[in-house]
């Protein structure tokens, strides 16, 4: 929860939602939209089907593997974009069909996608998310549809969901770990290299930690955001690093946010989320995203704030995974177009990659963050209609 400038997010929230014609007018004929996605798979011929797409979507992983294995970044490249035009023409039907094995699948393949088309693959990561999507399409190969009621699905896919979050936190406190020891050994590169790593992970689930009254005020508080005295957490450590302050005073705040992140560990294990609950968080992550994020003031001294921006996006991603179920039985044409719209916002922080990182908020032009904060806007009012169906 950012406390400043609530009002102003208030308004500004009003006229960014407003922004979805314009929005969806203003695409680049180059990304993929809606219109884009082969229209000839609009169903899955059933059992049979199902485990042909899955057999040729691993044929194409294993030639894929192959190349990570020889670390061939040219081939890496070339058959991750491959892979991934090939999982687009045939997802429609798999995520109708077999939603809960449609998240599993494409929790695997849009990493596998970046990370192999991002500028520098990190072999052992893809060798790892390869081995996972390979899993996946097994068991999508052995799928039978169910009559599951929505209800029960939903309740399943909700429980993956808070498996996600488990996942995140724990990778959030291992990488936390990192960072604050880097500090304390003054080790200002390692730092500054785990910090963007920590942030992450903390973008993906801040919905959830959100949740938690003052724990995120002390985890995540920009300047200004609370009393100067109480600011702590990542962002005070932040402006030490990039401003070349001491880091000998930020051996304490370390210390805190070591604290504060074991007490969000613990209390998120403890959580049981609700699917409402669920939404209403991805709901404010993009809401935040492209009301505040955006603009730059975020990380206002790493300037990193497209790592924070895709973050939130994945993060929000993993909800519409969470309630695909209730999306195909009572709006289908909804859940079609947030897969688009999801499609649009990857491939576009997609561009502004340079050598496997996000280029740096100032390197932006104006024309581009308003390019990237209308697509939040046209994903912000899709969500917020998911809202509806949970009602």
């Amino acid at each position: 929860m950012k406390i400043a400038n609530k009002g102003l997010k208030i308004v500004l929230m009003s006229s960014l939602l407003a922004v979805p014609a314009l929005a969806g007018c203003n695409n680049d004929s180059s990304e993929k939209t809606t219109s884009d996605k082969p229209k000839e798979t609009a169903t899955v011929e059933k059992d049979n089907g199902v485990k042909t797409i899955a057999e040729s979507l691993q044929k194409s992983l294993q030639n894929l593997t192959a190349a990570i294995d020889k670390n061939d970044k040219v081939e890496i490249e070339k058959l991750g974009k491959e892979l991934n035009s090939e999982w687009l023409k045939k997802e429609n039907g798999i995520r109708e069909t077999f939603p809960l094995l449609y998240t599993e699948v494409e929790k695997y393949m849009q990493p596998l996608y970046i990370g192999a088309t991002g500028g520098a693959p990190d072999q052992k990561k893809l060798q790892e998310l390869a081995g996972q999507l390979d899993a996946s399409l097994t068991k999508l190969a052995s799928a039978k549809e169910t009559e599951e009621k929505t209800s029960d699905i939903l309740n399943q896919a909700v429980g993956q969901y808070e498996k996600y979050v488990n996942e995140e936190i724990t990778a959030l406190v291992a990488s936390t770990k990192l960072f604050t020891d880097a500090v304390r050994a003054k080790d200002v590169e390692k730092a500054k290299q785990y910090y963007i790593e920590s942030r992450v992970h903390y973008e993906r689930v801040e919905p959830v930690a959100e949740s938690f009254g003052d724990l995120d005020p002390k985890i995540d508080a920009r300047e200004g955001d609370v009393d100067e005295a109480e600011w702590g957490g990542f962002h005070k450590i932040e402006k030490a690093l990039w401003m070349n302050e001491p880091l000998e005073p930020m051996a304490a705040v370390a210390d805190q946010l070591d604290a504060n992140i074991l007490e969000l560990e613990k209390q998120v294990k403890e959580l049981k989320l609700r699917p409402t609950t669920v939404v209403a968080g991805a709901m404010e992550l993009i809401n935040e995203a492209a009301i505040s994020k955006i603009t730059g003031e975020e990380e206002r001294y790493s300037h990193v704030d497209l790592m924070d921006l895709a973050a939130n996006v994945e993060g929000s991603q993993a909800v519409y995974f969470a309630i695909l179920p209730a999306l195909n039985e009572n709006n289908r044409e909804l859940g079609n177009k947030l897969d688009a719209q999801f499609t649009v916002l990857t491939d576009t922080l997609q561009q502004y990659k340079k050598n496997g990182q996000y280029v740096l908020y100032t390197e932006l032009t104006k024309d581009q963050v308003r390019d990237i904060s209308q697509k939040l806007a046209v994903l912000a009012e899709l969500m917020g209609q998911t809202a509806k169906i949970l009602q």
